[in-house]
């Protein structure tokens, strides 16, 4: 389906960003993941990858350090497909995080997107049909105590989308967000315990978690010429939690 197109997805070596940069690989794109700090992760994501045939290069770069982006993208050649993923959340009540934890939080999750978004400008423009996917949160629809910073974020994610959408129409860039629910990995099995992620379970309409596929799924279409006419919009891939 992506013979010849190249993807570029960031913390595209572990947890959701791994699983779309799976379904990429899978379907003939060649994909260069960011990573912030984690080698051992990027390695075992480069073995698991080296039999699809495919280029997988894992970068590692900081994407709230606009110097350091526009460096690696001085060595991309050709750019069709931009996922923005990497993300990260500092819980707490507003009054007991610091200043700090709120800046990292909006830094990471929408100022770094804002920043390959800009760096990739340049690459996508020359692609016929480029795609931009953020992926926000269904906290980008519904606030959460403790979560300030992260919500906002979030939210901020979404019309990010929006006005690049219309920004970027002229171009033939169709921007879209994707935002997940409490989703399987690795760190969400660290962070719950078995009975916290039962419990969650029970909460949603569909009676479980998302499936890193689930959301890898989403993105794969939205990039697909099925998806040709979407633009700006914000999928939720949450399995109805919205609704209660």
């Amino acid at each position: 389906m992506f013979k010849n197109k190249v993807a570029l997805i960031t913390g595209g070596t572990s947890g959701i960003g791994y699983g779309i940069s799976k379904q990429f690989l899978e379907n003939g794109a060649k994909v260069i993941a960011f990573y912030k700090s984690d080698d051992k992760k990027a390695e075992k994501a480069k073995k698991d990858f080296a039999n699809f045939g495919n280029i997988f290069y894992p970068f590692k770069v900081d994407i709230t350090n606009e110097e350091q982006v526009k460096t690696v993208f001085k060595s991309i050649k050709q750019l069709d497909f931009l996922i923005n993923c990497a993300g990260i959340s500092n819980e707490n009540f507003i009054d007991k995080l610091t200043v700090e934890q709120i800046r990292e939080t909006i830094d990471v999750n929408l100022i770094g997107k804002i920043i390959c978004c800009r760096c990739a400008f340049p690459l996508l423009k020359k692609s016929k049909n480029a795609v931009v996917i953020n992926i926000a949160s269904r906290f980008a629809e519904r606030p959460l105590a403790t979560c300030i910073p992260y919500t906002i974020s979030e939210a901020g994610i979404v019309m990010l989308s929006k006005n690049l959408a219309l920004e970027w129409a002229p171009y033939k860039i169709r921007v879209n967000t994707v935002s997940p629910s409490l989703t399987l990995t690795p760190l969400t099995k660290k962070l719950y315990t078995k009975e916290e992620i039962v419990e969650t379970a029970k909460r949603n309409p569909l009676n479980r978690l998302g499936e890193v596929e689930d959301t890898a799924n989403a993105v794969m279409f939205l990039c697909s010429e099925k998806a040709s006419y979407i633009n700006g919009e914000n999928l939720n891939v949450n399995g109805g939690i919205l609704l209660v």
